[in-house]
């Protein structure tokens, strides 16, 4: 009876820990949660974290490489828009390596890598003892997802020679019925309104009168007239907005950011 009782806890303990061990399996994909479904028809993305860095690449373990740290999304679900979001996401985060001399756009993302590893091998073939490492880290998130829209935020740093890099946040906004992307005039119904806004927060925030100059305080806007920046994302609680290195600045100045209120931005904006 007592060995009985015992091979049935033995049972119930092995039921427990392998009901244990698929939880755990779980947690450890690469697949991002949903950050918001407002309802069940809607369609919310499954994605997965693609990485590329030298111990990926088959050139490198035969060639010097740059350093390289890149992570971005890749939607996974079986679908034309996710698909399209996928090409038009890769063609963006291509153009992060593209540089002035390049006589053509990058499609995919190792186009834009292995251009970036064959100017560091060139470079190195030239300088052989030159200490420079040129360097490249990208990182991407989602930073929003309901039923209409899809936001990614890209960090991302490029050092190719020279006294520093040069570094910057990007926000992308997709629209999930077409995989086309909005841009910052789709975003806002009423763009002259919350220019007119955006500048009254940014002159307090740098402590400048309405009718101050901005170029005389340091800014960099053509003729000195304020404009919006390039980068912008709205949320479900908030309306971001980012101005990279020289953009408005100096580089020693760095990213200047606001983060509005939603609900004080919303009769602005098309969503």
């Amino acid at each position: 009876m007592i060995m009985k009782k015992f091979s049935l806890l033995s049972l119930c303990f092995l039921l427990i820990l392998s009901v244990g061990c698929k939880e755990e399996n779980k947690t450890t994909t690469n697949e991002k949660a949903p950050i918001e479904q407002e309802n069940s028809n809607s369609t919310i993305f499954n994605y997965s974290i693609k990485n590329i860095s030298k111990s990926t690449l088959a050139t490198c373990k035969r060639n010097p490489c740059p350093q390289m740290d890149i992570k971005y999304l890749y939607i996974t679900n079986d679908s034309n828009v996710g698909e399209k979001i996928n090409k038009a996401n890769e063609e963006n985060l291509s153009s992060i390596v593209q540089t002035p001399n390049d006589s053509i756009s990058y499609k995919k993302i190792d186009e834009g890598v292995n251009k970036f590893i064959e100017d560091y091998i060139s470079f190195k073939n030239e300088f052989p003892e030159s200490p420079a490492v040129y360097e490249l880290k990208i990182d991407q998130e989602q930073l929003f997802e309901n039923n209409q829209t899809l936001v990614y935020s890209t960090i991302f740093y490029t050092y190719t020679g020279g006294a520093h890099g040069y570094g910057a946040k990007l926000y992308h906004t997709y629209d999930k019925n077409t995989g086309e992307i909005v841009t910052n005039e789709k975003l806002l119904k009423n763009k002259n309104a919350f220019k007119a806004y955006a500048e009254g927060m940014f002159r307090k925030k740098f402590n400048l009168t309405e009718n101050e100059s901005l170029n005389k305080n340091g800014f960099f806007f053509e003729n000195d007239e304020f404009k919006l920046a390039e980068n912008i994302a709205v949320t479900k609680d908030s309306l971001y907005m980012i101005y990279n290195a020289y953009e408005a600045a100096s580089y020693a100045e760095g990213d200047i950011k606001f983060s509005f209120p939603k609900e004080d931005v919303e009769a602005w904006l098309n969503q």
